[in-house]
């Protein structure tokens, strides 16, 4: 057995390739017919600047796996997430006013917005695993339990 090296950046994808071993393995196929694990790294896009986004173009490696508009719609998703908890507006000026003026204490009570966007993240992903990517083998793993670095 040998493990796989980890990843710089990116959005990754665990797929069961064989037997019945738990998806979360870090296994990669071998001659000795022990059930392997692929993993995808979907890496993330700076074409836009350094907000949290991935790139959406499909893994060649999935092709067979999952149909195509599901992975992005899936992908599509989470982008829209993590733009709409990195928006600027009233809302989030207001926040940040009653932080301040609290000493932050404020936050000892109430998630913040971001916080709060995240959960929804990883609810998000928690639902997409469970309806769309388990019956198939797949699994996501939740950017934010990766730093918004990777998910594997």
């Amino acid at each position: 057995m040998m493990n796989l090296p980890a990843s710089t950046s990116g959005f990754g994808m665990t797929s069961q390739l064989a037997g019945n071993q738990p998806i979360n393995s870090n296994l990669i196929p071998n001659s000795n017919g022990v059930s392997s694990i692929l993993r995808v790294f979907v890496q993330r896009d700076y074409r836009l600047g350094v907000n949290i986004r991935f790139a959406v173009e499909f893994p060649p490696e999935l092709n067979g796996r999952i149909d195509q508009n599901a992975y992005e719609y899936t992908l599509n998703h989470i982008n829209e997430l993590f733009e709409e908890a990195e928006a600027f507006n009233c809302s989030t000026f207001s926040e940040s006013m009653i932080g301040f003026v609290t000493a932050n204490l404020i936050y000892l009570c109430k998630d913040t917005r971001y916080e709060r966007c995240l959960k929804r993240v990883s609810k998000f992903v928690s639902e997409q695993n469970q309806r769309v990517y388990l019956p198939r083998g797949l699994q996501i793993t939740d950017p934010v339990d990766r730093g918004l670095r990777c998910v594997s």
